[in-house]
């Protein structure tokens, strides 16, 4: 099979949504001068012992700007040289972080002022020894708010560094998630799963539905409120499947999608994709007549302004 689908989440993986024929054919807005972008750095565990280090680039500026994927500090190579780590021992050792291979091609999405571009490192993947670490030293993380492509700044008395106690219990981070409204929200947007390590939402949505853009953002706009308030461990870079038959509802590298590929059916029923992080919608991905790409946002202001 030589269509391969990709997923865009806070790692920027491959995602089994997209047809690599089409990764690329959005149209990118003009390049600019480039422009400081705020930048901050926290420490959240999704899940019990892990760590992920959460990245947030805002545009501060009165003025939009744009910035290039490729410039991220969370994509390799971007990744090594900005964030180092040390065993709280007597000698504060330094550790060696494991960085993924890859490059990624140019791809650049406009931020409006307050419109921020986020991901995340799992320190879990990067530093193999880490909860050997922490139980027996602890450990503290430093990060300089510079870039070789990007110009950052960072709150002038705002600490750069974080520390994971010794023997840290790696207990979860606490969120108070209304239930009964996500269930609500969930019931909205067609809801049908979210596969597990993946921060991929699959929905059901009418090929009317997709073929009308307001109502497709009115639609990404309602994902948006059901991320922020029920998927509080996720980033801004999350991504969506749309689908016109539940039963389709998979990633291809499965063996019930491969299966439906085979019948034609997984393409007729995925009608579409988007990802938050490149702003980014395929409609009818898999249709030659109606197939085409839009560049689309879902932020809004704290006024709700879109």
């Amino acid at each position: 099979m030589k269509r391969i689908l990709c997923v865009f989440c806070v790692t920027c993986l491959w995602w089994p949504g997209f047809p690599s024929a089409l990764f690329g054919q959005a149209a990118e807005p003009d390049q600019e001068p480039l422009v400081s972008l705020a930048m901050d750095v926290f420490l959240k565990k999704p899940m019990a012992r892990v760590y992920e280090i959460h990245v947030h680039l805002t545009n501060d500026n009165p003025d939009p700007l744009t910035v290039n994927l490729r410039d991220l500090p969370w994509l390799p190579p971007n990744d090594a040289g900005w964030l180092w780590a040390f065993r709280m021992d007597a000698r504060l050792s330094p550790i060696q972080q494991e960085s993924f291979p890859g490059k990624f091609g140019s791809r650049s999405i406009r931020l409006v002022p307050g419109e921020s571009v986020q991901g995340k490192l799992v320190l879990n993947q990067r530093i193999p020894t880490l909860l050997e670490d922490v139980k027996l030293f602890g450990l503290r993380l430093e990060w300089e708010c510079s870039h070789p492509s990007l110009h950052l700044k960072c709150e002038q008395d705002s600490p750069r560094t974080i520390l994971i106690p010794k023997d840290d219990p790696g207990e979860p981070d606490v969120y108070a998630v209304d239930e009964p409204a996500c269930r609500r929200l969930e019931r909205q947007i067609g809801f049908i799963d979210v596969p597990q390590g993946h921060e991929v939402l699959f929905l059901l949505t009418g090929e009317t539905v997709m073929a009308d853009l307001e109502q497709v953002q009115a639609l990404l706009y309602r994902v948006d409120d059901c991320v922020r308030q029920c998927r509080p461990t996720w980033t801004n870079s999350w991504a969506v499947d749309f689908f016109a038959e539940e039963r389709v509802a998979g990633f291809l590298r499965e063996q019930e999608g491969r299966r439906y590929f085979e019948k034609g059916l997984w393409q007729q029923a995925n009608i579409g994709q988007y990802s938050s992080q490149i702003r980014t919608l395929y409609r009818f991905p898999w249709s030659r007549k109606q197939a085409d790409t839009v560049y689309l946002s879902v932020y809004r202001d704290r006024a709700g302004i879109r």
